[in-house]
């Protein structure tokens, strides 16, 4: 005799699971503008970076 398994439970686990990760995931305004400044500070290092070697070097 098979074993019943009882999926509305692991699907409530499954659930749970994806919303507390998509929780952690989000990004909070401060975050965000964090983020922009860095990526700012990075646009600004490679303009100079490009300046000091003459050109585009990757």
């Amino acid at each position: 005799m098979k074993k019943k398994v009882n999926h509305w439970f692991n699907r409530h686990e499954v659930h749970k699971n994806i919303m507390r990760d998509k929780t952690l995931r989000e990004v909070t305004p401060l975050g965000s503008k964090r983020l922009k400044e860095a990526f700012e500070d990075a646009k600004l290092r490679n303009e100079h970076r490009e300046k000091l070697l003459g050109g585009s070097h990757e």
